[in-house]
């Protein structure tokens, strides 16, 4: 809940130093002081620009999809039987992002990380070995990447990858409910993305994200004859709104 609470702050104080950033003549015609050759934009009206430091936060949803292999007599080439099961779930994700980018003529570049809060916990029954049963639990993942995009005017469109981890745990229990191996561990991975963002006022853009991330995380697998255990394949989709504002000149 306290999380919770901290991403809605966030998202709030994001809002108001967009509020803070409209300009002061958007309520007026423009100043004429300097000439007729002086140019003044249209009352409301400005040229966004992309390039500088930004913070933010994200809200949205994520599907978590959990694999790995069971091999029954694996030293056998005839009797042996092999199965890749899953688990898998959709919950609410969101978060807070920071960054930088620089625009040249209609191209940006930059970096960005980011924090997501998303919580994956799912039992499911081995289905080649009676009474076992596996856990996983997803949660905290953490990106670096960097980002390339196209801007025209108040749009950006922009792709993004890089590095990702998360923190994944494995359990498994027999059929008395007793747990005879585990493993977890922050993990590695990458991630990969697309989104598009549009400036609401000088210094605040809104957008919206698509990032998938992947990892493959080690087990300790229980020691039961004639079985062999894989290791586990995490897939994590998402699709999030994202507010962030951004620092610096309001042209």
């Amino acid at each position: 809940m306290n999380v919770w609470c901290a991403l809605t702050v966030a998202s709030v104080a994001v809002w108001g130093l967009g509020a803070l950033s409209v300009p002061t003549g958007a309520d007026g015609p423009p100043s004429h002081r300097g000439g007729p050759d002086v140019y003044t934009p249209a009352p409301g009206s400005f040229d966004f620009k992309w390039s500088g430091f930004y913070v933010g936060a994200h809200l949205g949803g994520g599907h978590t999809n959990l694999e790995a292999t069971e091999t029954v007599n694996p030293s056998s080439p005839i009797f042996f039987d092999t199965l890749t099961y899953g688990q898998d779930a959709t919950s609410v994700v969101g978060g807070l992002q920071a960054g930088w980018q620089r625009q040249w003529e209609k191209f940006v570049a930059g970096i960005e990380v980011t924090y997501t809060l998303l919580q994956f916990d799912e039992t499911t029954q081995s289905p080649l070995v009676p009474g076992l049963t596996r856990s996983a639990e997803v949660h905290d993942l953490f990106t670096l990447t960097g980002r390339l995009g196209y801007a025209d005017g108040r749009w950006l469109a922009y792709a993004k990858g890089g590095w990702a981890s998360a923190e994944v745990d494995i359990r498994f229990r027999d059929a008395t409910g007793i747990v005879i191996a585990s493993s977890g561990g922050r993990e590695s991975g990458w991630t990969a993305g697309v989104g598009i963002d549009y400036a609401l006022l000088p210094n605040l853009f809104l957008g919206i994200e698509y990032n998938y991330l992947h990892f493959r995380a080690d087990v300790a697998p229980p020691l039961l004859a004639n079985t062999q255990f894989g290791d586990v394949d995490v897939a994590i989709q998402t699709l999030v709104v994202r507010l962030n504002y951004r620092f610096g000149p309001m042209r």
